[in-house]
């Protein structure tokens, strides 16, 4: 299975540590698809879940290390799709995008592997692992195959993580992001047994930024998500079932 990647190109996390969890699972990683920084007007909440001052290797210098071809290129564009195509790529996976058009998804044989942050399709768009606190969700990773709508198309899988007592908000934002990288290999194994589910049907919930005037109670209401995790997790497992 050839597998195209789409990264940024500057150091970042995801991209770095996912990037060496396909290669050291033997994944043929064909090139990767490394789109420069733009800044956006999207409106971040106030309450930081991610460590600050950690220096993460750029995924460019992993690319040189294994001799993996490395495009710096815009991914929604005629440039990427034609590369898509004469790498004759089987699957994508987003390790760092924006929303990619139709046209780029349909240019892989197979389709583009997503993997969310949040359990889909009741945990949609941003600032997941605080919208599980604030909808009593468990925290967890989804795999899909993604279609044009946000964080839609055929689950492969979906792995929620264990929450304890003394944990902070960067404690399950980082089991939240390892936990990805189990099921991307997960996912990448069902698609190999040929084994890919139809359409999600359930729409679930998308969710903005968490607002201010709700995000105020959030370390409250973090408190008693944990003491309460056993039982949100139960609830949800009897819900999917």
């Amino acid at each position: 299975m050839k597998i195209g990647v789409f990264s940024y190109n500057f150091n970042h996390k995801k991209s770095y540590e996912y990037l060496m969890r396909l290669i050291m699972e033997d994944y043929n990683v064909s090139c990767i698809f490394a789109a420069d920084w733009v800044k956006l007007n999207v409106p971040r909440s106030e309450i930081r879940i991610s460590p600050k001052d950690i220096d993460y290797i750029h995924s460019k210098t992993v690319a040189d290390k294994f001799s993996i071809p490395y495009h710096v290129i815009i991914h929604n564009s005629e440039e990427c799709a034609n590369l898509i195509k004469d790498y004759e790529l089987d699957v994508g996976i987003i390790l760092g995008a924006r929303i990619l058009k139709k046209y780029i998804i349909d240019a892989f044989k197979i389709g583009i592997i997503n993997l969310h942050p949040g359990v889909l399709p009741y945990n949609r768009g941003l600032d997941n692992i605080k919208w599980a606190i604030l909808d009593e969700l468990p925290q967890g990773h989804t795999c899909h195959l993604i279609d044009e709508r946000v964080d839609w198309g055929r689950i492969l899988t979906i792995k929620t993580i264990n929450v304890y007592e003394d944990d902070t908000l960067t404690d399950l934002y980082l089991r939240v992001l390892n936990m990805g990288e189990l099921v991307m290999i997960d996912g990448l194994k069902i698609i190999e047994r040929g084994e890919i589910p139809p359409i999600t049907k359930t729409e679930g919930k998308y969710n903005s930024a968490v607002p201010s005037e709700i995000e105020k109670d959030l370390m409250k209401r973090f408190e008693e998500y944990k003491k309460n995790y056993d039982k949100i997790l139960k609830n949800w497992q009897e819900k999917i079932e």
